[in-house]
């Protein structure tokens, strides 16, 4: 029976009773607070431009912002894409409500970040190949799981970690405004994947938590390459990506622990591979030390060269990418 010849499912009032309340509530809040806490992203935009007489930085600096911010504006379109699929898709009330407020926030998004980038007044940049292969895998997945996954958790969190670093580092004023409106959004975003994955991955199979796992590896991976090509523009812009990349990896951790991901044993929590959540906060640290330095620190010889190799790598990568995935 398809879903067309399955309408209406009455089974969704049932199972809405039968929720645990509060989760069922603080899904359910994640509408609402999209409805109540919603803002006109053209009218923001116009206020904050005429605050500020205009974006006024020099060419170099305007085309950095492009670089960075072009795979916010795609990633913007591909969460509004996917937060629309789900809630076509899911059958449970509360997040389909969740979803449905976010799309209509991801589209706001995508509308101001457009207006921001084209008030830039410079030929925008195409999208590079790393973040378009992790928008690609998570547009094209059939599974939920892998699109909240991918889209909730990994993307919408590294977005996240950067509208921090840009807020805290005032590069340009308008931006730096404006992000601020994006971020709430985006930490409310997240909350739907924190609180509705655990009901789908506590029924997965061990080779589909082994799959997931392989997933999150691969876009984990594709988003270190790309960070590893715009470490030059941030150090452009006086960002440190050391932060950015370490609060993103932190903020991993509290939402894994959050979806019961480090509790062995617990009933209903996220299925997957156990590891000590210290050790991985101490892996972590290590290794953005190791290839994102803060600006300005005093970084040995031996240590250049290997940030040198890992970029010629990096842009090896995106080479071999644009060949196999145009």
């Amino acid at each position: 029976m398809n879903a067309v010849a399955a309408f209406p499912p009455t089974s969704m009032l049932t199972q809405w009773a039968a929720r645990a309340e509060d989760r069922t509530r603080k899904l359910e809040r994640l509408y609402h607070a999209a409805q109540t806490q919603a803002w006109d992203g053209r009218e923001v935009l116009d206020a904050l431009l005429a605050k500020h007489g205009g974006i006024r930085l020099p060419l170099e600096k305007r085309e950095a912002i492009a670089r960075v911010f072009s795979i916010i504006l795609w990633g913007e379109l591909a969460a509004w894409n996917v937060s629309a699929e789900l809630a076509e898709r899911i059958v449970d009330p509360e997040a389909k409500l969740a979803a449905t407020g976010q799309a209509f926030d991801e589209a706001r998004h995508f509308t101001v970040m457009r207006d921001y980038l084209l008030a830039l007044d410079i030929e925008l940049p195409p999208l590079d190949p790393y973040s378009r292969a992790v928008l690609r895998d998570v547009l094209e997945t059939e599974s939920i799981v892998f699109k909240l996954t991918g889209m909730q958790l990994l993307v919408e969190n590294a977005a996240l970690s950067l509208f921090k670093m840009v807020a805290r580092g005032g590069i340009e004023p308008v931006l730096t405004e404006l992000v601020t409106y994006i971020e709430k959004d985006e930490a409310r975003h997240v909350g739907l994947g924190v609180l509705y994955l655990p009901r789908l991955m506590a029924t997965m199979t061990t080779y589909e938590a082994a799959k997931l796992q392989l997933f999150q590896a691969r876009i984990y991976g594709l988003l270190f390459w790309n960070t590893i090509l715009l470490r030059r523009d941030f150090e452009l812009l006086g960002l440190d990506a050391n932060d950015a990349t370490r609060q993103g990896l932190r903020l991993q951790i509290d939402i894994a622990t959050q979806m019961g991901k480090f509790d062995r044993g617990r009933s209903g929590g996220a299925r997957g591979v156990y590891v000590e959540p210290e050790l991985l906060r101490r892996t972590h640290d290590f290794s953005v030390d190791a290839f994102f330095p803060h600006p300005g620190d005093d970084v040995p010889p031996w240590h250049r060269r290997v940030l040198a190799v890992t970029e010629r790598f990096a842009k090896v990568g995106a080479r071999f990418l644009e060949r196999v995935d145009p």
